[in-house]
């Protein structure tokens, strides 16, 4: 399972906390929600845009609307399964990159009709490294590396590896995000940046998310500095 994976390995050694450039829409497909919720928020952390569907008939209903530049499909869903929607979704004319997800490596070395080459196919467990080097090469991305923390890197997100000001010192930080105010935002992360230079790299890349009007990369970054460990 994807959450496995994710829990027990190490995080990208490059200590990615982002992006360059146009933010990204990737569409996770999978009825095993637990897969889908880690590994979004694996993606989000890093500022990429994500939607979940937990069928193929999902997945189509979304495409449109959604406009992905990635989907990542889920071989073994019910209904129709992953490679009739990804057939489907080469026949309405998307120009999403498409890729497969599964636990079964038997899978990767077939022929399939829905033109998905071998270096497409990502296998359980999900190696976050192996992934985030494969999305960085299909959709052309500059990623912005982050300096690591003196503190041990914790095995949940790559945004763990900032050092975050205490709770008590982000309640400005995320009042002003949840009400869009830009100014106030850059305002906090002056502040922040002045109130100790440990928090440099935080507000250099919550910086960028505002920059990029990212408000639900910042919030998930947010959310990591008011997680108990972390409250002061």
């Amino acid at each position: 399972h994807v959450h496995a994976a994710l829990a027990e390995r190490e995080l990208p050694r490059r200590n990615r906390v982002g992006y360059v450039g146009v933010r990204q829409r990737i569409l996770l497909v999978d009825n095993e929600a637990i897969d889908r919720e880690m590994l979004a928020s694996v993606l989000e952390g890093l500022g990429f845009e994500v939607a979940q569907a937990a069928s193929g008939y999902d997945c189509l209903a979304m495409v449109g609307r959604f406009q992905p530049h990635l989907v990542f499909m889920d071989l073994a869903m019910p209904g129709i399964d992953g490679w009739e929607t990804l057939r489907r979704l080469r026949q309405s004319g998307s120009t999403a990159q498409l890729a497969v997800i599964s636990a079964n490596a038997f899978d990767k070395g077939q022929d399939n009709d829905a033109g998905i080459a071998s270096e497409d196919f990502i296998l359980k467990p999900i190696r976050v490294e192996e992934l985030l080097d494969w999305i960085g090469h299909k959709l052309g991305l500059a990623w912005v590396i982050g300096q690591p923390a003196a503190a041990p890197p914790s095995p949940v997100a790559a945004v763990h590896e900032l050092v975050l000001p205490p709770a008590a010192e982000l309640a400005g930080l995320l009042e002003a995000v949840e009400l869009g105010y830009v100014r106030g935002l850059r305002s906090e992360l002056a502040r922040l940046a002045a109130l100790d230079t440990a928090y440099t790299e935080f507000a250099r890349v919550a910086g960028e998310h505002v920059r990029q009007f990212q408000f639900e990369a910042l919030r998930e970054l947010l959310h990591h500095g008011l997680q108990p460990e972390n409250k002061a």
